[in-house]
């Protein structure tokens, strides 16, 4: 069978940085729900990541493992399959390698560059077809054509189109197929309205589907993933099993990334994150500190962030978990799992909320938390959660921390107060001695001084 790719387009909406934050009739925007963009415009069906993987999935075809060894072994190259054909270029070849390494992460497959059959057999060409690609099911021969008079086909690069078809057409010979039963072989062009069977059929979900991220609900600006989303990497993983041999150490996600990856890797406030986090293990960090646009950052599985300036472009996969967040200098809104998270708002007024576990709010900068712009914790369990402010403490020059009734310019000089009316409290330090908060925090629940991580001595001065 041929599986051709096909491109429509469609204009994008404005986007409303306050849309899907929060819950109807809550104040509170880390109540919001993991996949908040999402619409059911024209009546579709909101699927699970199950259920999306099994859609992608139902032609139930795939390569064997024949050796039994848990790893079905695909070898490839790049040839002139038929008469007409062009090789790829090298920028091609490089980029190819780089879209098979990205589904050899999420799902055990290995891709071994040579001429001989392996368990799998995948063929690269450029071809000057009617289509902009197709790639062959398992069982046939395995071929991927591209055609090199399209867009960007032959430049294929981080985030464009030209790396989005490779990575496309490598799911297709694993055996994804596209999100219905479409492709630019129809008499009559594909549209969502019109051939989309669920809500996710998007290109914010799987870079199966032909239809862009807006149809969804989110906001990716044009920019096209690289690597599997999340329905892909649930689709492969249910045909070829999860591999969490992958990143199974201490990873850091987006910038100071460790991944190896360059659509994990972040460097600049400029680039683009549009991602789907598969990890194996280890103590892991979602890092998006150099922004400074206002961003909602989530931590739990199946889950959706906006990073960036984007809408729905950061997501983590169906069972990984993320124990730490680091925020940017904007508004955030920092969502913890159930995991012992440790949170990071960094400057702006942030909302946090740790979710299960024991949980550390870390405040490194005076900026990070204001009296003008103080972030507020949503959760806080007294004797289970922390606050470490002790890089700022040292920062600051801070020597002891002495929790007083009032002000008398002091450095150091710390008020704590609980209002059990309101279950709210509030931590307050003047770190100049100029008789003004200059660190203020907010907290829903109460927290004592056992709670506060400082690494000075802390004392107490009631009189």
């Amino acid at each position: 069978m041929v599986v051709i790719l096909k491109i429509t387009n469609s204009q994008q909406p404005s986007y409303n940085p306050s849309a899907g934050l929060q819950r109807a009739g809550s104040s509170d925007p880390t109540l919001r729900s993991a996949d908040p963009h999402i619409r059911r415009n024209f009546a579709k069906p909101i699927f699970t990541v199950d259920q999306v993987a099994q859609q992608l999935t139902r032609e139930n075809v795939k390569w064997a493992d024949r050796n039994g060894d848990g790893v079905t072994a695909i070898s490839f190259s790049f040839n002139k399959l038929t008469r007409g054909d062009r090789e790829f270029n090298t920028t091609q070849k490089n980029q190819a390698r780089l879209s098979m390494q990205s589904w050899a992460d999420v799902a055990n497959v290995s891709f071994e560059e040579r001429t001989g059959r392996g368990e799998g057999r995948l063929a690269f060409s450029n071809n000057e077809g009617p289509a902009v690609a197709f790639g062959q099911y398992p069982g046939q021969d395995g071929k991927v054509f591209i055609n090199p008079h399209y867009g960007t086909n032959t430049s294929p690069a981080l985030h464009n189109h030209g790396r989005y078809t490779l990575t496309h057409e490598i799911g297709h010979t694993l055996g994804l197929a596209h999100p219905a039963d479409y492709d630019a072989s129809n008499s009559t062009s594909p549209s969502y309205a019109r051939s989309a069977v669920y809500a996710q059929d998007t290109r914010g979900h799987t870079v199966m589907s032909y239809f862009d991220a807006h149809e969804g609900g989110q906001n990716h600006k044009e920019n096209y993933s690289a690597a599997p989303l999340m329905g892909d990497i649930a689709a492969a993983q249910r045909l070829y099993g999860a591999n969490y041999r992958t990143r199974n150490s201490d990873t850091t996600y987006g910038f100071n990334s460790n991944s190896g990856r360059d659509y994990y890797q972040l460097n600049n406030p400029n680039d683009t994150a549009l991602f789907c986090v598969w990890d194996g293990g280890g103590n892991d960090t979602l890092d998006c500190s150099k922004y400074r646009q206002n961003q909602t950052i989530n931590l739990n599985p199946e889950s959706y962030s906006d990073v960036g300036g984007l809408r729905g472009n950061v997501s983590i996969a169906k069972g990984v978990t993320l124990e730490n967040a680091i925020g940017g200098s904007g508004h955030d809104v920092i969502i913890g799992n159930h995991a012992d998270n440790m949170l990071k708002g960094g400057a702006g007024a942030d909302w946090l909320r740790g979710g299960g576990g024991a949980d550390t709010f870390v405040y490194d900068n005076v900026s990070d938390s204001t009296l003008e712009r103080p972030d507020q914790i949503m959760d806080f369990v007294s004797g289970t959660d922390k606050i470490d402010i002790s890089v700022l403490l040292k920062n600051a020059g801070i020597t002891a921390l002495t929790f007083v009734k009032r002000l008398s310019g002091e450095p150091g000089q710390a008020v704590l107060h609980y209002n059990r009316n309101t279950n709210e409290s509030r931590l307050a330090i003047d770190l100049t001695g100029n008789g003004r908060f200059d660190f203020f925090l907010k907290s829903r629940g109460p927290i004592n001084t056992p709670d506060i991580v400082s690494n000075v001595p802390i004392m107490w001065r009631y009189s």
